[in-house]
């Protein structure tokens, strides 16, 4: 019986090491492949390209309010004038900040808008990658759960090439 079992443990030990040795891992980063890849510069460019200037104009007026704060903080002007100086700031500091939601909104629509085929285009490639390179499993980097990476399995300057390929084959 101690024969059996001795036997049975070499066996499922012989199994798993057979198993493993077929197993290639290999971890991407979803986000960094979308910011490096020509797909994804294409879909910055036209996000700048649409919102840079309303960016600009949201950035100097925070600007303006942070020097109108340091005024106040000063106590630079008469008492009448400052409180006429707190109920503007209040103001536009509401005024900001609701455009500043809108804008961010804004953006985040086009993004995930102009981002979508990008992302279809990026789930092919790697599994044709995978495939062809006979990884087992491939991880987003960014996925919880996932605790350690060790060197050499990231792939994601290959899923950035391949996608490059892509994009200047006109797919």
């Amino acid at each position: 019986m101690k024969k059996v079992c001795l036997l049975a443990v070499c066996f499922v030990f012989l199994f798993q090491a057979v198993a493993f040795a077929e197993t290639k891992i290999g971890v991407f980063d979803a986000k960094k492949v979308m910011q490096d890849c020509l797909y994804g510069k294409d879909v910055r460019a036209k996000l700048d390209a649409k919102f840079g200037a309303r960016g600009e104009q949201l950035k100097k007026e925070r600007e303006a309010l942070e020097k109108l704060k340091v005024q106040i903080e000063s106590k630079a002007f008469d008492e009448k004038t400052m409180q006429d100086k707190i109920v503007e700031i209040r103001r536009r500091s509401r005024d900001w900040t609701e455009d500043f939601q809108v804008y961010q909104k804004s953006i985040q629509r086009d993004q995930n808008q102009l981002g979508k085929p990008v992302l279809q285009k990026l789930e092919k490639v790697v599994m044709e990658f995978c495939t062809a390179n006979k990884f087992s499993i491939a991880f987003d980097k960014n996925t919880p759960g996932l605790a350690f990476i060790a060197d050499g399995l990231d792939i994601s300057a290959d899923i950035i090439k391949e996608l490059d390929k892509m994009k200047k084959s006109g797919k």
